[in-house]
Parts: structure tokens; C-alpha cells; sequence
């Protein structure tokens, strides 16, 4: 029996260490019984130990997150294989391909049951605090309540993408900001592959960043 499904195919994932260290990120290109081949159309792989254990983090829009513990088979600069996988037990799935980021933007409030329409009502500034594929967290002065839904415009490589979300947590901020965690509603393809090719190349620099201040210690 395969530890994955086919239709994890071409998935984003993450490859970490078992305390959680990001060791690179890739997708899925090849699912085998008992294991797993990465690639990254992006970036040069990095060269992990034969038999070193790793954890995959695996995500797929239509099926959801995936948690796999394995061990580097193979690696070379321009694919890996994960071996003798198991699957890991659901936990903390909103961790999972989290960026801290500071993008000050713009939201359009969307009028109720009109989730799918274009008709807006009014704009308000946000600032997005934290990013993942299947939502975000925003601070702004405005008030919102748990299941309103807008929409923001996220600048993704000279592009305003625009995606429609919704409030699933209301927090605190300070006296003057009020917090809401937010996911994504129906967003298409194209989106989804731009979310995460820019959350893949953020990651990269705090890879890069990260390998640069350990070996300058």
C-alpha cells in the first residue's frame, strides 16, 4: 500500500527535520511504494545525508495537508527520494508552509451571500502579518465579525492577485489594532500556484539567510 496518493502528485511540500528545522522545499514528482521523489523547479536542491530522518509536510488544495516521516534514500542537487515513510498523526496543521511577512494592503468588503460576486462595498487598510497556503492573519483598525468574508489584493510578482477570504478568528492586537485569522474561499488554480511560489521563494531566503548567520558564528 502506497503512503501517498497519486493525487498528491506535483503537491508543494516542505522537508524538515524532526525537530522542525526547514531543510529546503519542493513538490511532489513521484509517488512509489514506500517512498517519494522531491524536485524543485526553483532552486538547486541541498545534499542530505543517506539515512538521515526527515519530515514532509505535504500539502494539496483538494486533499488537504499531509504529515509523512521518512529517510533520505537518495539526494543529489536536482531531485531527492524519501524512504520507508509512515504517516504521522494530525497535528498543528496551521503551522504548516507559515511565512511571517509585513505587506500593507488594501481589503474590500464583500456584501452578504455575494461571496462569488464582484460587487464590493467599501475598502479598508490591512497589514498581512502571517501567510500560508490556506489563509492568513491581518491587523487593521477595522471591526469585523467571525464569518465576514472580503477581499484582499496581494502584490505577487508585479501582479495584484486578489483573493477572497474570510474571518475565522477575531484577536486582540493592541488598543488600537484589532487581529483577525482569515482563510481562503475559492480561489482558483492560478492563485494557489502564485501563493505558493512565493511562499517557496520566502522560505528560500530564510533558508539562505539562516545557513549564512551559522556559518558566520
Amino acid at each position: 500500500m502506497y503512503p501517498l496518493s497519486e493525487h498528491y502528485l506535483q503537491s508543494p511540500c516542505e522537508v524538515k527535520t524532526l525537530t522542525n528545522e526547514l531543510l529546503t522545499t519542493g513538490a511532489i514528482s513521484e509517488v512509489l511504494q514506500a517512498s517519494v521523489k522531491i524536485h524543485n523547479n526553483f532552486d538547486i536542491l541541498p545534499i542530505l545525508h543517506c539515512n538521515m530522518q526527515v519530515k514532509l509536510n505535504i500539502y494539496n488544495e483538494t486533499s488537504g495537508f499531509k504529515v509523512l516521516i521518512g529517510k533520505v534514500f537518495l539526494s543529489t542537487p536536482e531531485m531527492m527520494q524519501i524512504t520507508d515513510l509512515q504517516a504521522l498523526a494530525e497535528f498543528e496543521k496551521r503551522s504548516f508552509f507559515r511565512l511571517k511577512v509585513s505587506i500593507h494592503t488594501q481589503a474590500s468588503l464583500l456584501q452578504e451571500d455575494s461571496v462569488s460576486e464582484e460587487e464590493e462595498q467599501r475598502s479598508f487598510d490591512i497589514t498581512v502579518t502571517d501567510l500560508s497556503l490556506n489563509g492568513l492573519f491581518i491587523r487593521t483598525t477595522e471591526y469585523l465579525d467571525l464569518g465576514q468574508s472580503f477581499i484582499i489584493m496581494l502584490n505577487l510578482y508585479d501582479m495584484d492577485i486578489p483573493f477572497c477570504c474570510q474571518v475565522q478568528r477575531v484577536n486582540t492586537v493592541d488598543d488600537f489594532y484589532n487581529g483577525y485569522g482569515c482563510s481562503f474561499l475559492d480561489n482558483s488554480t492560478r492563485q494557489f500556484d502564485l501563493l505558493s511560489k512565493f511562499i517557496f521563494e520566502k522560505q528560500r531566503e530564510q533558508i539562505k539567510n539562516s545557513r549564512e548567520e551559522k556559518s558566520g558564528q
